[in-house]
């Protein structure tokens, strides 16, 4: 199985507040736009290789994923909005964005597995009780899986691969049930961000 990186990292400002993100900061969640009005049931009666493409590619502004890089330049250049000059901060009320890391070494060891080429499911230790025992995530390296089938697939996966390697981007889906009702949640447990920068633009 080809190693993970050892972190992930996510620039995320929300400047619509589709999600939250700063009444959900200290809670232990990080909610995907999923939670504004998305069908939960989209990620199984589409491939995943459509939704990839659809969020890298076209754009799904009710997307499962999160998306991550393993470039921490690229993270700053998303949640700055392409701004060069910003603060780090510690006004937890007024702040503009924030860097996350996503640490793959507080992943279960032995929940990880590879279940296609880039693509791995694992599990961890969640902080909220409501996923007890355990949060479960798929990861995707977006440009090795989407590089893998793009020669044998019908369709043209040729933009979101160029996406993929400019921004060494990852996908992460919370892949926990959301109650009984056949979807997957649209929280994310942040047990495994090791790392909350919080940021001001200048």
């Amino acid at each position: 199985m080809t190693e993970l990186p050892k972190y992930l990292y996510r620039g995320d400002a929300d400047p619509h507040k589709k999600r939250k993100l700063k009444e959900t900061f200290k809670s232990g969640l990080l909610l995907t736009n999923l939670c504004n009005g998305g069908n939960g049931r989209e990620i199984f009666s589409d491939t995943l290789e459509n939704l990839i493409n659809k969020h890298i590619a076209v754009g799904w502004d009710k997307t499962h994923f999160l998306s991550f890089s393993t470039n921490e330049q690229t993270a700053f250049t998303y949640g700055g909005n392409n701004r060069e000059h910003f603060e780090v901060y510690d006004d937890y009320g007024s702040w503009d964005f924030t860097i996350l890391t996503f640490d793959t070494s507080l992943l279960i060891p032995g929940s990880i597995q590879q279940i296609k080429d880039g693509i791995y499911k694992a599990e961890f230790f969640p902080t909220c009780k409501e996923f007890l025992p355990s949060f479960k995530v798929i990861l995707i390296d977006t440009l090795s899986h989407l590089t893998s089938i793009s020669d044998t697939s019908n369709l043209d996966f040729s933009s979101a691969i160029e996406k993929a390697k400019s921004d060494n981007e990852w996908l992460i889906l919370p892949a926990s049930p959301f109650g009984n009702n056949g979807e997957l949640t649209a929280k994310f447990d942040t047990a495994c961000i090791s790392d909350k920068r919080i940021f001001r633009y200048e």
